[in-house]
């Protein structure tokens, strides 16, 4: 009998600590699922990008330096942050079951943005950087897309121009550097920091936003909707970008999935590229 108890206790005993164990890993799946700026993150997302700067401006490689997406300034590593494209608070009202699978990054997005203040014409912008310059910009508009049930009577210009500027972070978390230093990159990313209006030279077609029905579920079938943010399709002149239910399109000067000439002198120029390292900022 008192064999059969301290058995018992025992199973019981390990069932207990099995259980907080099972608990503990739980929680931490769910903490690295919600916490990105982390240095591993941060570390895997810079090095990543300094090969691929690299490869099209061999310049980089004689120092430590990276060009920031949105305003091209070259800056250490201690002057960048872990970026979500889709802010957080936007997909705080996703479905439960949705939250339960896939994770927070997952369903943003991340790429790296600066930090260091900006400064136009001798004078400092207040704020981070380009990360403080998207979220006090873009980020509230980007929530009322993702949350809107009812576009009609709800969006201006902000809520059009955030969607393009996140489109452009989305294209450039896809295709590098090709993207931010092509004329058409630089369109963008003068655009990004014109939040009120859009620029002459942006096409019209670039400026409209077609919608459909929003899921409320989440199922295997429907996975992708969740999961990966910016489903792209180039087309010629353009790129063709679906978030969620919206779809939109953003110019392009070049085919970026077209490979171009890195050694030859001559070739026809759909294979060149010639980077475009301008500033808006100093």
């Amino acid at each position: 009998m008192l064999l059969t108890r301290s058995v018992s206790e025992a199973c019981h005993f390990q069932l207990l600590c099995c259980g907080w164990q099972a608990r503990k890993k739980l929680y931490l799946a769910r903490l690295s699922m919600n916490t990105i700026d982390i240095p591993a993150m941060k570390e895997l997302l810079w090095h990543r990008l300094r090969n691929d700067l690299i490869s099209l401006v061999p310049y980089f490689s004689d120092n430590e330096l990276l060009l920031c997406p949105a305003c091209c300034r070259p800056l250490r590593f201690d002057e960048f942050s872990v970026e979500h494209i889709i802010p957080k608070q936007a997909l705080a009202s996703d479905p439960s079951d949705v939250r339960g699978v896939i994770t927070q990054n997952e369903r943003s997005g991340l790429t790296l943005l600066c930090r260091r203040p900006l400064v136009f014409k001798g004078k400092k912008v207040p704020g981070h950087g380009c990360n403080s310059w998207k979220g006090k910009f873009y980020d509230s508009s980007l929530r009322d897309l993702i949350n809107y049930s009812n576009y009609v009577n709800n969006l201006n210009s902000r809520h059009q121009i955030s969607l393009f500027s996140a489109g452009y972070l989305g294209l450039f978390r896809k295709f590098g550097y090709q993207i931010a230093l092509l004329p058409s990159g630089l369109l963008m990313r003068n655009q990004l920091f014109h939040p009120n209006s859009f620029l002459q030279g942006v096409p019209i077609s670039c400026q409209m936003i077609l919608t459909g029905d929003k899921l409320s579920n989440y199922d295997e079938a429907n996975r992708t909707y969740w999961s990966e943010p910016f489903k792209i399709t180039v087309d010629s002149s353009s790129a063709v970008i679906v978030l969620r239910n919206m779809c939109f399109r953003l110019p392009l000067s070049r085919d970026p999935s077209q490979p171009f000439a890195r050694a030859l002198r001559y070739v026809p120029s759909k294979y060149t590229f010639r980077p475009d390292l301008t500033t808006v900022f100093e």
